[in-house]
């Protein structure tokens, strides 16, 4: 993982969600700049024949993805950062087109902001290839870096993290002699001397792709992330818009900090790796020339109506009806309590955690080896055992200088793939407890109780299992809300006339679920009946307390429940409907029926 890493401690990292500090105490609330660096990234793509024939999906070319993927890159950047930098380059091409004059290498996009034309004419590429560009002889490697590095040298290393993104369906590069090689590698040398990163992203091709022949010695791969999806280069390894959206941005830790273990000590990472999305907040604007305004605050005195200055203002504490003022540096040692950091108490079983435990966002703990050396090797073992005996960590928590003692809970997680290659990633979940003065207790609430029958319950059961949705995974949805947000400004970006309106996944599948309508009415039909037993026991038990008052009661209930019972009556009523229950009245919640179909947008 490409992480920027935070101050040990964390005194000025606040967190992203819902624009508290990292942890939610009551230091000063602001939003953490996660782009203090911009974001400078380059296409490097080999054109080679066998991007341009059918990919095995049948779904269009290689090339055509990866100019799709281009344009998703930038209509992202063109709305989070439109101060990044993106460029593309070819080589391999009949055609030469850049600044440097070497063979076979165009430029087609310098190294600039994103912009709403790149967007719209670079899906047109493909279909003037041919025209403009042409396949040609192989370019020499090292002058790609070469004309890389040249791009990146306008920029200030210390404001941009600068990224190649290199397409090749090719595991060794045109290479004319050993020469031409070492240049290559002394390029590459070059770039990362610069801080520059090479991620390699391998196609499809009917040879095995072998990094070690090559770009094993110039791609840049952290430490924190190597496995085998970061090398795998099958056409399954996962598809190729998910592949660079996972690029897009840079991880970064919300925060550092030391755990105790008796004398031990181990450095660690904070993540947030779930976070709400969030539409961007509007900017004011001067109407006139239509320039940024910019926001002042200040602190006026409410009897004079004089400006006053920090030095004026001093904090104080309500003791019997009288103002006792305290010194801001008072202040602080009141809140703090010690040194930020984290300090095992004990273990207890798993089982000792509750779903209610967790009142509010978890975070991710993972190693950091940069401040302890070794923190990796004792995380993994501590992470083994706990699963290994179904044990939880208890610790205590002080997440940053001046804020309130955590008490939390460690749960551990094991290292796991899927299919498609993505990583669960080793680690802690750190999960809040609540403290004595957290917990609320609910006064119980009592209910008459509503007798269920045998043959209600198993049509129930009928019913849940015929519309259980197969490996529902909540990161196949996306926000509707946001999504129209964005598919609307993106439109009024480029211009578009006709906004296709997108596609709402929330929505039930109501096609799939027609197939079943006979199991929902056989499960309102007896929900019918169960009302109608219902209502004639209310009205006999009313009439029994006496005339007046309890017979109207009788009456009124009995009409809800008349009127309840007309909302839910099915269609198919009659013996058949009681025979079939009664023959699945030794169900005991099995699949009996064949699930609706996956629901979301696959990965």
């Amino acid at each position: 993982m490409d992480f920027e890493e935070e101050h040990v401690g964390g005194d000025d990292i606040e967190e992203i969600q819902d624009g508290e500090d990292i942890f939610g105490e009551d230091a000063d609330i602001s939003v953490h700049d996660s782009g203090s660096k911009k974001d400078a990234v380059i296409f490097l793509v080999d054109c080679k024949k066998s991007l341009f024939d059918m990919d095995l999906d049948g779904q269009g070319t290689v090339f055509s993805k990866i100019l799709s993927a281009f344009s998703s890159f930038m209509k992202a950047k063109i709305i989070s950062s439109p101060d990044d930098r993106i460029g593309m380059i070819f080589y391999n091409t009949k055609s030469t087109n850049n600044q440097l004059k070497f063979n076979n290498i165009t430029e087609i996009y310098k190294l600039d902001g994103p912009s709403a034309d790149i967007i719209k004419n670079c899906l047109k590429i493909e279909q003037n290839f041919e025209k403009d560009y042409q396949l040609g002889n192989n370019a020499h490697f090292h002058e790609c870096l070469w004309l890389c590095n040249h791009e990146f040298k306008e920029l200030d290393k210390n404001k941009f993290n600068m990224r190649i993104f290199l397409f090749t369906p090719d595991d060794l590069p045109y290479f004319k002699d050993q020469n031409s090689r070492a240049s290559a590698l002394k390029y590459a040398k070059q770039l990362k001397d610069a801080d520059v990163q090479i991620e390699l992203f391998p196609l499809p091709s009917q040879n095995e792709f072998k990094i070690a022949r090559f770009y094993g010695e110039i791609i840049t791969v952290d430490l924190d992330e190597v496995n085998n999806a970061v090398l795998d280069t099958s056409t399954k390894i996962m598809d190729l818009h998910q592949r660079i959206k996972q690029k897009e941005f840079k991880k970064r830790a919300l925060n550092r900090l030391i755990m105790d273990i008796d004398d031990i000590k181990i450095g660690l990472k904070i993540y947030c790796l779930v976070n709400k999305a969030k539409k961007p907040y509007g900017k004011p604007l001067d109407r006139r020339y239509n320039q940024q305004l910019k926001k002042k605050a200040q602190f006026i005195d409410e009897e004079t109506g004089q400006a006053l200055f920090p030095q004026q203002i001093s904090t104080h504490l309500i003791l019997g009806n009288e103002k006792i003022a305290i010194p801001k540096e008072y202040m602080a040692k009141i809140k703090g309590f010690e040194k930020p950091g984290m300090t095992l108490i004990g273990f207890k079983s798993s089982s000792a955690l509750k779903d209610y435990h967790n009142y509010r966002a978890s975070y991710f703990l993972y190693p950091d080896d940069e401040h302890v050396n070794g923190s990796s090797q004792f995380f993994d073992a501590l992470i083994q055992q706990m699963i290994l005996k179904e044990k939880i960590g208890i610790v205590r928590l002080v997440p940053k200088q001046g804020s309130q003692v955590r008490f939390c809970a460690l749960l551990p997680q094991a290292e796991q793939y899927d299919e498609n290659h993505f990583q669960t990633p080793p680690g802690l979940h750190l999960i809040f407890l609540p403290y004595a003065d957290d917990i609320r207790g609910l006064s119980s609430v009592k209910q008459e109780g509503a007798e269920i029958t045998r043959q209600t319950l198993n049509a129930a059961k009928i019913l849940v299992n015929a519309l259980t949705i197969q490996d529902f995974d909540c990161s196949n949805f996306e926000d509707p809300s946001i999504q129209k947000f964005y598919t609307y400004l993106q439109g009024l970006a480029l211009q578009e006339q006709n906004i296709e309106e997108p596609e709402d996944l929330l929505q039930p599948d109501f096609k799939g679920m027609e197939k079943y309508r006979d199991i929902v009415n056989l499960f309102m039909s007896n929900v019918t009946l169960e009302c109608s037993n219902m209502a004639s026991r209310s009205k006999g038990q009313a009439g029994g307390r006496g005339r007046g008052r309890g017979r109207g009661k009788a009456k009124q209930e009995e009409s809800d429940n008349s009127d309840d019972c007309s909302k839910v009556k099915g269609k198919n009523k009659g013996s058949s409907q009681k025979q079939k229950i009664e023959e699945e009245d030794s169900l005991e919640g099995e699949e009996i029926y064949q699930p609706i179909k996956k629901r979301g947008r696959g990965r």
